[in-house]
């Protein structure tokens, strides 16, 4: 599982998960903005990992390995591994749901945790032109480019950062492509959310297209600690578009 640890950046230890074709080029703003912000005392680490087949993490052997219970396995096993005994998370899309079921898998090791867009949490229907499409963006590196782009609203802040966005994307395992999407189908925690008591954020920009801003609302009712709020005039992807404004909500929500 490949990892990146940034020191000194946040005043507790902050654990980041990436949604569906990315990896951890999508938290670089973040650390940028936090390298600007420059406040003393900050002892925690961001640490940002890449789940199987995505990013430089290692492949896949076989699709079934696409289910929430053992991606949030990994990052609880990272987590144990450096010695990180208490950690927030914060999930974009699919690294929602990931981070979701971390807090019900292992509750004592999370404080608390912000989504970003996160994935409905009765999943994601998966019709088949949903299918072909990921497929046609897996042949075709432009078409890639194209949609990956147009989940962040007013595009790539910067041409280094989205080059590197859709190498990542292009280049993930092909088990990725359309097996997340089926994994999605399948996924369904609405009956845990009951049990997660950790003060849970949602933000959904009011811009987004891939994913119903309504479905966030109805995630953070669900959850006993759950509070909900819409990002005006952004869309799927605030932790790139909009680092700075993210970074407000993480100094107030996970470390206020």
């Amino acid at each position: 599982m490949h990892y990146e640890l940034f020191e000194g950046l946040v005043p507790a230890d902050t654990l980041c998960i990436h949604g569906n074709l990315a990896s951890n080029a999508w938290w670089l703003p973040l650390a940028n903005a936090l390298r600007q912000e420059n406040k003393p005392n900050r002892n925690g680490r961001l640490l940002c990992a890449e789940w199987r087949g995505c990013g430089r993490s290692s492949g896949l052997t076989d699709e079934s390995e696409l289910n929430l219970p053992d991606l949030s396995e990994d990052y609880i096993e990272l987590l144990h591994h450096l010695r990180i005994s208490k950690a927030a998370v914060v999930g974009h899309s699919t690294g929602g749901l990931i981070a979701l079921h971390c807090l019900r898998s292992a509750p004592d090791l999370f404080s608390r945790a912000l989504l970003i867009n996160p994935v409905s949490a009765d999943g994601l229907e998966t019709t088949p032109e949903r299918l072909e499409g990921y497929l046609d963006m897996s042949r075709n590196r432009p078409q890639c480019e194209k949609i990956i782009e147009s989940t962040i609203h007013g595009g790539f802040p910067d041409a280094e950062l989205g080059s590197r966005i859709v190498d990542d994307a292009f280049g993930v395992h092909p088990l990725i492509w359309q097996g997340v999407p089926r994994m999605l189908q399948a996924a369904d925690i609405r009956s845990d959310l009951p049990q997660i008591f950790h003060p849970v954020l949602v933000l959904h920009g009011t811009k987004d297209w891939v994913l119903p801003l309504e479905a966030s609302r109805e995630l953070a009712q669900s959850l006993p600690r759950g509070k909900f709020l819409a990002l005006d005039g952004r869309g799927h992807s605030c932790n790139v578009e909009d680092p700075k404004l993210l970074l407000t909500h993480l100094n107030k929500f996970l470390f206020g």
